[in-house]
C-alpha cells in the first residue's frame, strides 16, 4: 500500500514542479547544506490538521519523532496514522521506505514539498530521520509563533559525504549525568551529527563501572550498565551511534592508582600513566572489552592511544625483564606488541580497533580505524598505507579552545577558535585524488573537558562551532562556501533559543580595542569576528536597540564611559549585550 502512497504522491509532485533554481534561495536556511536543493515553487502550510502518515512500521518512530520536533518548537500537534495512498489527505507529510536514488547510502534521503504534501522517501530509517531533521529546519526558519507554518516548495536530493560525523564528549575528565547526555544526543542529531564519541577513561577518572574490578572507579561519579544501556537505546532512537572511548597504553593512572598490579613504573613515584604488558594487565583488559561489547552493540571500541610515554617503560626494571623474556629489542617493538595482543582481545569480542596516531606505528589489524589528531597531516599517511581515516585536529577541531577573547569564554586556554576556523577546516579537500578522498571516512571535534567545568559550560563550548562540523562532514566540498554560512546561522540560533540550547554568541559578539588617547578621551575601535549584521551602541547606559547609533568607525569617549553594544540582522538582536567600561576592560586591547 504505501508504495502506491509513494508513487502517487510522487507524480502529483512531479506533476507540480515548476521551474528550478540554480542559484541557492535567502529563504532556505539549513545546516548542513543539502547535497542538492532545487526550488519547485509554492508553498506546503502546516497546521493543527496536518496527519504525518507513515506506512511502514519502521518508519513509524520517525513519523512521532518529527510530530515531537513541531509540537515542541512550533506548538503544533499534527496528528500520526498508519495509512495508505487513499488515507493521505491533502497537506499531509509522507515518511516512505522504499525509493531513494541509485547508489545512495543507509543516511540518504529525498525530500519533495509541494503545495500538496511533503513527501521524505529512503531506502533506510536512518535516511528518513535525516530527511525529517531537514523537514523540521525547513518548519523552523522563522522565530515567530504562528497558527501555521509554510515550508517552500522544494526538492532536495540529499546525503552525507562523510559516514563518520563525530563529537568526542570527555565525561572522565568531568562527569555528566545521563540526562546531559542525552539531551547532548538530541542537539547532535538536529545538526546530523551521528557518532558520539563517548570518553570514559583517563588519567583523572575511570568512569566505566566493571564488575570485576569493583575499585576501578575509586568512589568517583560513574557510570553503571544501566546508565550506558539508556544513553546507547537512547542514542539509536536519534541516528546516534555511542563508541565507547577508553585509553591504553597511555593514561593509565587512574587503573593504576586503584590497581597497581597494572602500572608500568616500579614505584608510584616513578610515574603510573603507562600499563605494563604482563599476562594480568591483559586479563584485565580481556574483562574490560568483554563488559563494554556487551553494552555498547556498535562495532567500534575506540582504544585511545593518543599518548604512548615509552620512557616509562624503558626506566621499568620489572618491563625490561618482561622484553627480555618475550625476545622484544626496543620500546617501540614493545608498543607493537601491546597493540598485537589488545587486537587479539578486539577480535575475540568481534569489534573494531579505532585509534589515536600511535596505532599507525602497527601492530593493528588491517581494517582498524586511524583517528588521527594531526589533521590533514596525520591523515595522508595513513591513507597511503591503506588504512579508513578520520580526521580530527588538536589545534582545528578541539572545541574546548576558547571562542574569543572575553574574559568570560567558556574554554580552555590556548589560542582562539572560531566558528569560522571550524568551518574553513576541510577534511577532504578536493584536490585529493578520489582513491585518497574515499578512505577518509569521517570528522570528528573534541569536546575536553576538566574538573572544574559544568554543563552548561560544555554546550557552550560545543554549539555553534558544532554547526560548522556538520556542515563540512555532510556538504559536498564544491558547495562549502563560508559567506552563505552565516546568515543561515541565524535561524539556527533562533532553533537554539526555542530548544533551550545554551550556545555562545562570540562568533557574533562586539569586542572592543583601544585605538589610542588623547586629552582624557579614548578611541573605541569596535569589532565582531563575522561581518553578518551590524553593531549599535549607546553611551548613556541604556541597552542598544535596533534603532540605537550605528557603528561605522573609530569613536572618542571619556575615559569614565560605559559602551553597551550588540549585534544586530534585519532589526533582530543577534548577540547579546557587551557592557564595556572604557576605563577598565580596554586598557590591554580586545575584549
Amino acid at each position: 500500500m504505501m508504495n502506491r502512497l509513494v508513487a502517487a504522491v510522487s507524480l502529483f509532485l512531479c506533476l507540480a514542479a515548476g521551474a528550478l533554481g540554480a542559484e541557492r534561495s535567502s529563504d532556505i536556511s539549513l545546516i548542513p547544506w543539502p547535497a542538492s536543493v532545487e526550488s519547485q515553487g509554492g508553498s506546503l502550510t502546516l497546521d493543527s490538521q496536518t496527519q504525518i502518515v507513515y506506512g511502514d512500521a519502521r518508519a513509524r518512530a520517525v513519523a512521532h519523532y518529527f510530530g515531537e520536533l513541531i509540537e515542541r518548537t512550533r506548538g503544533l500537534r499534527p496528528v500520526i496514522v498508519q495509512g495508505s495512498a487513499g488515507e493521505a489527505p491533502k497537506r499531509s507529510v509522507v515518511f516512505a521506505l522504499g525509493g531513494s536514488p541509485p547508489g545512495a547510502g543507509p543516511e540518504a534521503y529525498q525530500l519533495d514539498v509541494s503545495s500538496k504534501a511533503a513527501l521524505i522517501s529512503a531506502t533506510d530509517p536512518r535516511g528518513l530521520f535525516n530527511g525529517a531533521v531537514t523537514l523540521w529546519q525547513l518548519a523552523t526558519q522563522q522565530s515567530t509563533v504562528v497558527q501555521e507554518v509554510r515550508i517552500p516548495g522544494i526538492r532536495i536530493v540529499d546525503q552525507p559525504r562523510m559516514r563518520w560525523r563525530g563529537l568526542l564528549l570527555d565525561s572522565a575528565s568531568q562527569y555528566q549525568s545521563v540526562a546531559f547526555i542525552k539531551r547532548y544526543i538530541d542537539f547532535m542529531a538536529l545538526h546530523k551529527l551521528n557518532v558520539l564519541h563517548w570518553h570514559l577513561v583517563g588519567d583523572q577518572a575511570w568512569r566505566l563501572q566493571i564488575p570485576k574490578y569493583p575499585k576501578l572507579t575509586g568512589g568517583l561519579s560513574s557510570y553503571t550498565a544501566d546508565d550506558v544501556r539508556e544513553v546507547v537505546e537512547y542514542a539509536a532512537t536519534r541516528n546516534v551511534t555511542v563508541v565507547p572511548g577508553l585509553e591504553m597504553p597511555g593514561h593509565a593512572t587512574a587503573a593504576a592508582t586503584a590497581y597497581p598490579a597494572l602500572r608500568a613504573a616500579d614505584s608510584p613515584g616513578a610515574g603510573m600513566n603507562l600499563y605494563n604488558v604482563e599476562e594480568e594487565t591483559f586479563a584485565f583488559f580481556d574483562a574490560v572489552f568483554a563488559h563494554v561489547a556487551a553494552l555498547f552493540p556498535g562495532e567500534y571500541i575506540h582504544i585511545g592511544a593518543g599518548d604512548v610515554p615509552k620512557d616509562q617503560w624503558k626506566q621499568s626494571t620489572s618491563v625490561q625483564a618482561r622484553m627480555r623474556e618475550l625476545g622484544i629489542v626496543n620500546e617501540v617493538r614493545l608498543q607493537r606488541y601491546f597493540f598485537e595482543r589488545i587486537s587479539e582481545l578486539t577480535q575475540k569480542y568481534k569489534r573494531r580497533i579505532v585509534g589515536w596516531d600511535a596505532i599507525f606505528g602497527g601492530g593493528v589489524p588491517a581494517d582498524s580505524i586511524i583517528m588521527t589528531a594531526r589533521g590533514l597531516d596525520g591523515a595522508l599517511g595513513a591513507v597511503a598505507s591503506g588504512y579508513e581515516v578520520i580526521v580530527s585536529s588538536a589545534t582545528l577541531l578541539s572545541l574546548d579552545r576558547p571562542q574569543s577573547t572575553a574574559p568570560n569564554d567558556r574554554g580552555k586556554s590556548g589560542e582562539i577558535l572560531s566558528l569560522g576556523d571550524v568551518y574553513r577546516f576541510d577534511p577532504a579537500p578536493a584536490a585529493l585524488s578520489a582513491q585518497d578522498r574515499s578512505r577518509l571516512i569521517g570528522v570528528q571535534a573534541s569536546v575536553w573537558t576538566s574538573t572544574d567545568g559544568n554543563e552548561e559550560a560544555i554546550e557552550q563550548m560545543t554549539f555553534p562551532r558544532a554547526a560548522a562540523l556538520a556542515e563540512i562532514g555532510w556538504t559536498p566540498s564544491a558547495e562549502l562556501r563560508w559567506p552563505d554560512f552565516q546568515p543561515r546561522m541565524v535561524a539556527m540560533l533562533g532553533r537554539y533559543s526555542r530548544l533551550g540550547v545554551r550556545y555562545s554568541d562570540a562568533a557574533f559578539r562586539v569586542m572592543a580595542f583601544k585605538r589610542g588617547e588623547s586629552g582624557g578621551r579614548i578611541s573605541v575601535e569596535l569589532a565582531k569576528q563575522v561581518p553578518l549584521g551590524e553593531i549599535r551602541y549607546t553611551t548613556n547606559g541604556m541597552e542598544p536597540t535596533a534603532k540605537s547609533s550605528a557603528y561605522t568607525d573609530v569613536f572618542q569617549v571619556p575615559r569614565a564611559t560605559v559602551i553597551k553594544a550588540a549585534v544586530f540582522y534585519n532589526g533582530d538582536p543577534l548577540s547579546r549585550t557587551t557592557s564595556i567600561d572604557v576605563n577598565t576592560d580596554i586598557a590591554g586591547g580586545p575584549m
